[in-house]
């Protein structure tokens, strides 16, 4: 969970210090590759443990949801979406989801992982990436202070005024 909150806050953050535009799709691409990879899995995994013939291969097709590749293709998707539902949005929301998966990635690319790091080059190149600066485990003390910042910087920080509509 810390994890999913230091997301959400370097995505309000990052819009922070621009107009703001498209916000919740942004944050959207920030949490979406941990949700349709992370909890799809950990589902599976669940029913499997608890007796359900649930095939590996079925718990481990989420990953690339957590990729690049997959990031562009969910991004494309919902994009199209979003100009379905509302035309004319179609680049925003497909730039700002982008932008989001990669802020996400990005994010992750500095933590350490048993496995070795993340498979960017999928499908075309199964070799493994990170930086390996931080544990995986890092952010679990920072979520709660870096909310409150998060919080403060979003809400116009010690101006009390309030912050004009965007």
């Amino acid at each position: 969970m810390a994890d999913l909150i230091t997301h959400v806050c370097t995505a309000f953050l990052l819009k922070s210090a621009t107009r703001r535009a498209y916000t919740p799709v942004f944050v959207a691409g920030v949490v979406l590759p941990d949700l349709l990879s992370r909890v799809p899995s950990m589902g599976l995994s669940f029913l499997q443990r608890e007796g359900l013939a649930v095939p590996d291969a079925l718990i481990y097709c989420w990953t690339p949801m957590h990729l690049p590749a997959g990031i562009l293709l969910w991004s494309v998707a919902l994009a199209a979406l979003g100009d379905i539902i509302r035309p004319g949005v179609g680049r925003a929301w497909f730039l700002n989801l982008l932008g989001g998966g990669a802020l996400h990635l990005g994010v992750d690319l500095l933590q350490s992982h048993y496995t070795g790091g993340y498979l960017l080059g999928f499908p075309w190149s199964a070799e493994p990436f990170e930086f390996a600066w931080i544990g995986s485990e890092a952010t679990v003390w920072l979520a709660l202070p870096l909310a409150l910042f998060t919080f403060w910087v979003w809400r116009g920080g010690s101006n009390t005024s309030p912050s004009p509509a965007h």
